[in-house]
């Protein structure tokens, strides 16, 4: 995974990562679904949509998950 921009919120990565850790390996992780679950786990979340997105889709390459593009 490349370096992270510092204005990236250490909570969106640790949950993010919790929540990719928890996904079954064998299914595609839905991105619109990990993004509606980590805003719910944590509200407030000082990252854009777009930028959460981005990251889901950086660790989840980085696990080797396959990755459904789905709409929000």
């Amino acid at each position: 995974m490349r370096e992270l921009p510092s204005n990236v919120d250490a909570k969106a990565v640790i949950e993010v990562g919790r929540y990719l850790d928890d996904h079954a390996k064998t299914t595609a992780v839905s991105v619109s679904e990990a993004l509606r679950v980590i805003r719910r786990r944590i509200n407030g979340l000082p990252i854009s949509d777009s930028g959460l997105e981005e990251l889901i889709l950086e660790s989840a390459a980085t696990r080797h998950l396959a990755i459904l593009l789905d709409n929000h």
